[in-house]
């Protein structure tokens, strides 16, 4: 079920192009399987999940300038005309929004923010080792989804596989800790100087993150806490 969530991650990073922002295809997404493809919708439910951790990511971290107008959309969907079944996000938005958003300053703050998310994912990886097997077996199925996929992008199933393999490569699966590390804080600092102009100090960060392990596992659990939260009242709607 998670690997439909990681092919809408593997499109919006590889496609250049699109000016969504991929909570909003993952939202969108959800729709169209529901209406499209209704024998899917069962094992869907990773992409509300999906949407509810980037939610939370966007108000414990920073929301990042071209997200801004994604949550602006978000936010002022009717949905009291909605089917609640396709559209309960909202619900978990404005409750995790009251409960932990803080006003972030400055492009720094975000950049920080992306640096807290890469520590989650180490602790991830020293506590949760299996998540990585997941993210390796996840191209076997995404057989299941590649119609689905196909049509909704309106891209030929073979260019999705492609795009899906380009990004799995990305994450360096079954490699040591120390180069997936560094390969995030290179592509992290890649986007830093794009986006906001800023250069990272990735030898420095690097050897803080690795070292430093209960400050991951710190972040994390705080993430996870709220996280439960929210994916409890997405079932509860």
């Amino acid at each position: 079920m998670s690997t439909v969530s990681l092919a809408i991650d593997a499109v919006k990073y590889l496609n250049k192009e699109s000016k969504k922002d991929h909570l909003v295809e993952a939202l969108e997404f959800n729709e169209f399987i529901c209406f499209i493809y209704p024998q899917q919708k069962p094992r869907n439910r990773s992409l509300l999940f999906h949407v509810v951790s980037d939610l939370l990511g966007l108000l414990m971290y920073g929301v990042p300038k071209k997200t801004k107008h994604s949550l602006k959309n978000l936010e002022s969907i009717n949905y009291s005309e909605k089917n609640m079944e396709h559209y309960p996000i909202i619900e978990v938005w404005n409750t995790l929004k009251d409960k932990v958003y803080i006003k972030k300053h400055g492009v720094e703050s975000i950049v920080e923010g992306f640096v807290k998310k890469i520590q989650i994912e180490m602790d991830i990886m020293e506590h949760y080792p299996f998540v990585e097997d997941i993210l390796f077996n996840s191209k076997e199925k995404l057989n299941e989804w590649l119609q689905s996929l196909a049509s909704f992008y309106d891209k030929h199933k073979k260019t999705i596989q492609n795009i899906y393999d380009q990004w799995l490569a990305l994450w360096l699966c079954n490699r040591d800790k120390e180069a997936v590390l560094s390969n995030m804080l290179e592509r992290l600092n890649i986007q830093a100087q794009n986006e906001y102009g800023l250069t990272i100090d990735k030898n420095h960060l690097l050897h803080t993150i690795l070292s430093n392990k209960g400050a991951n596992k710190q972040e994390n659990d705080n993430y996870s806490r709220w996280y439960k939260e929210g994916v409890k009242l997405l079932l509860r709607i």
